[in-house]
């Protein structure tokens, strides 16, 4: 169920690499930042999914945000945004079989696909938006979905009650959580919301598989979680645009993952607190 939390303490600390000493005997892979999903035994570790989006305060007065990676490793000093928007699954159509009426206080809904495969729980944990008809406006969080072939119906079940009760006229979207799979900016047209910016290095989580046909889920992956710096002081790579120090930044219309010169067709992000140079990190205040 949604609630409202503050946070207490950070699940692991923002440089969680061991010390380096002689004493240290390490593997043949780098110990990395952040936290890889693996726990006993090999199995996938999931658990911080419920802390994606969480926000820390750091003693100079950085906000931290959790985030989880997508398929591709990201270097230290780029941004990172949601990932790419899938309009498939956008304004859907919904039943209301006695089964699944979708009353006010009901908590789960029965959805008709589109014309692409709906993997198993790809939006859990994201968000049940009613886009249209009776019920307009609600915005829930997903706790769980069926697997769905093209045009078959799934089940969504809610975190939270449904508000006003839902008819066959009410239409509905499923959204990713944006602090999820993760990945850096895009250079042109803008595919997500921008997150944060990198502290580390962060390697790439491991996609889980599906069946290309059902959705069903075949492998789990292994996810990456680490912490971008939201709002605050942060060193970013600025693109060739080099913005002075004092004037606002968005995201980089011609380099990926970079900043650059404030843009009505890019977010704004924040401003520069140095004059910055092309392809150098520079330190910026991101205000996100």
């Amino acid at each position: 169920m949604s609630y409202l939390s503050d946070f207490k303490s950070a699940p692991f600390d923002i440089f969680n690499n061991p010390p380096t000493s002689t004493n240290y005997v390490g593997t043949a892979t780098t110990p990395s930042n952040g936290y890889t999903g693996t726990g006993l035994n090999g199995i996938p570790d999931y658990s911080y999914d419920s802390l994606l989006g969480s926000r820390w305060a750091t003693e100079d007065g950085r906000i931290l945000t959790l985030v989880s990676n997508a398929a591709t490793a990201l270097v230290s000093g780029v941004l990172v945004q949601s990932s790419a928007e899938v309009t498939a699954f956008q304004n859907l159509a919904m039943t209301v079989p006695t089964a699944y009426p979708a009353t006010a206080g009901a908590f789960q809904v029965l959805v008709t696909n589109g014309g692409t495969v709906l993997n198993q729980n790809q939006y859990a944990g994201g968000y049940f938006i009613v886009g249209a008809g009776t019920g307009i406006g609600q915005t829930l969080r997903i706790a769980s979905h069926q697997a769905a072939a093209a045009s078959a119906t799934f089940v969504v079940t809610l975190e939270d009650p449904i508000q006003v009760t839902l008819d066959a006229t009410s239409t509905v979207t499923l959204m990713d959580i944006p602090y999820q799979n993760v990945i850096k900016t895009p250079a042109t047209t803008a595919t997500g919301g921008t997150i944060g910016a990198t502290l580390y290095p962060v390697p790439a989580s491991v996609a889980p598989t599906y069946n290309v046909t059902s959705g069903a889920l075949v492998t789990a992956g292994t996810p990456q979680y680490f912490y971008v710096v939201s709002h605050g002081p942060a060193g970013v790579i600025a693109d060739s645009s080099a913005p002075a120090i004092g004037l606002p930044i968005s995201t980089s219309v011609v380099t990926a993952g970079t900043f650059g010169t404030g843009s009505l067709s890019h977010s704004i992000i924040g401003n520069t607190l140095q004059t910055s140079t092309s392809a150098k990190a520079s330190l910026v205040y991101l205000t996100l």
